[in-house]
This record gives C-alpha cells, structure tokens and sequence, in this order.
C-alpha cells in the first residue's frame, strides 16, 4: 500500500477525536509528537510512504535522535507511547503486517511523588463561602477541585446540569468521554447553591463556570484563579489544579479509604495508577512514627 507518513497521520488523529473520543489537548499533544517524527523522516530524505518509515530501525533512530539532542527521558518515553499507539492504528488498517514498535522498550521513569497541600493548608484555602460574585465563582471552583478530585478538563466542561443537588453529586466525564459520579463536600454543595442565586441564566444546559461575557470559563483562566489561590497557603512552585486533585486522593489515603474506592473516585482505569498515593501515606505513618515512638530517633 503506497500511501504518505502524513495523511495516515492525519487520519489517526481524526480516529483518536471522532471515535476513540480522546481530549483536543491529547490529541494535540500526539499530533505535536507524530508530526516531529514526520520532520525526522523528512529532513534526512527518508521514503515517506507508510510502509518503509515504519520499520523498527527508523524507529530506534529517531529516539537515538531524540536522546542525542539532549530530550529528556520523560519527554523520549512521551513520544515512544505516541509511535507505539500509532503503529498498532497502522498494523489495525492494514497500513503495515508488522508492528515495529514491539521491539521499542520505554525508558524507565523515576515516579515522582505528587504534589500536594497539608490539610492545614486546604483548611485555610476556603474558609467561609464569600458573597460576591467573582469571588463566589472562584471559591466554588476551588472547593470542586478539591472536594471531589476532578480534572481541569472535568471541570471545564461541568454544566449547571451536571450537578445533582439532592443526592449531593456532580456528573463528570473523564478521559475517553467516561461518565462517573463523584460527591460533593456540603461547603461545595453550599457555595454551588449561592452561586446558582446570582448565575444570570439557570438552564441546566449552560456552562456552570462562566466570565464576565456569560461564556464558559476558559481553561487557562480556571488555572490562573487556582494558582492564585494556592499562593496565599502555599510556597510550592507548582500550584496546578492538579495539585488539588492529589491533595483530595492523598487525604482520603490518610484518613483509611480503600485504594479501590479512591481509584474509582478519580477515574483511573487501572490500579497501579493510583498506587502512587500510597507512597505517601506510607510517608506519612513514617514521620508520624518518626515523632512519637520514644525508640524511633535513636
């Protein structure tokens, strides 16, 4: 089959939006990565037919490449997931009879722990709902970042309906477009209801999370309210809404819940995902060993 590296590109692309339902920034961020392995093949006047650029020797040199100027391991490991998944895309449409990404092992990552706030630090991050309005939507944003685990992705795409006020739930859709049903703190719940009575239109299909313009919030302005709110309890360079997710699922760990109930509360699809969280508690029993066993300092 003699087709072009770039329109089988294009077409995985569109496979991975229109029908593995994938995020726009996922699917950017493969496109990034693929397109930089298009360049590759071409800067080097590389056949661009499918059928020869996807042979395990092309591979290995484009990340012997990558490792030469200097990439990082975790960006390599980034862009060797992006060529796996694309050539078993290839070897499903028959583009090519072998997969030569197989024989590509990752490189191995040192996990870094996640980042996270103190429970002393969460306890001072929202302490009363506020009245006014910008401060409301803002309050209330934080509180569902950290009452219920979600992504900034979830969030972003929350509407007025998507929160169920007597059962006490907001329906989210996680990555793939998978629907979940995670609780809300009563301060959450509290802050949502106040924020209703000042939400200048109530449908339930309206965005929750609006500007001044009555237009969905964008994704860039919900990162910029949470890292401003951060900073006032928090030293920490990262100040992501991520780090209210890990704060959510690190608390839970601390406080006894079962690593199953707190995967499926975030949406991991497989355990080893959320394993991370117990690393940190285990930290935690340490240094609370640490400081109260008489024996423990000697």
């Amino acid at each position: 089959m003699n087709t072009k590296l770039s329109v089988v590109i294009d077409d995985f692309l569109e496979y991975l939006q229109k029908e593995k339902a994938f995020s726009m920034h996922t699917v950017f961020a493969y496109k990034r990565d693929l397109f930089q392995f298009a360049a590759f093949i071409e800067e080097r006047n590389l056949p661009e037919n499918i059928h020869d650029v996807m042979k395990k020797t092309v591979l290995r040199s484009f990340i012997f490449n990558l490792s030469n100027c200097g990439a990082k391991t975790r960006t390599i490991a980034r862009k060797l997931a992006a060529l796996k998944s694309f050539s078993r895309y290839c070897l499903k449409k028959n583009y090519i009879t072998v997969n030569p990404s197989k024989v590509l092992s990752s490189p191995k990552l040192d996990k870094p722990l996640p980042v996270f706030l103190t429970q002393s630090q969460t306890e001072k991050l929202n302490v009363t709902v506020p009245e006014d309005n910008e401060n409301l939507r803002d309050f209330t944003i934080v509180e569902f970042f950290y009452g219920s685990g979600i992504r900034l992705s979830e969030l972003h795409g929350l509407d007025i309906g998507s929160v169920d006020e007597r059962h006490g739930v907001v329906r989210v859709f996680g990555k793939g477009r998978k629907e979940r049903i995670v609780p809300l703190t009563s301060v959450a719940l509290e802050a949502f209801k106040k924020y209703l009575q000042v939400h200048s239109n109530a449908d339930p299909d309206k965005p929750l999370f609006i500007n001044k313009k009555g237009e969905r919030i964008s994704r860039r302005q919900i990162e910029r309210i949470v890292e401003k709110r951060l900073s006032r309890v928090s030293a920490q360079k990262k100040r992501s809404p991520h780090v209210l997710r890990h704060s959510f699922a690190t608390h839970l760990m601390d406080g006894g819940a079962d690593i199953r109930a707190v995967k499926e509360l975030l949406g991991h699809a497989s355990l080893n995902t959320t394993q991370i969280y117990t690393h940190v508690s285990r930290e935690q029993l340490l240094k609370i060993y640490k400081q109260a066993h008489p024996r423990a300092q000697e």
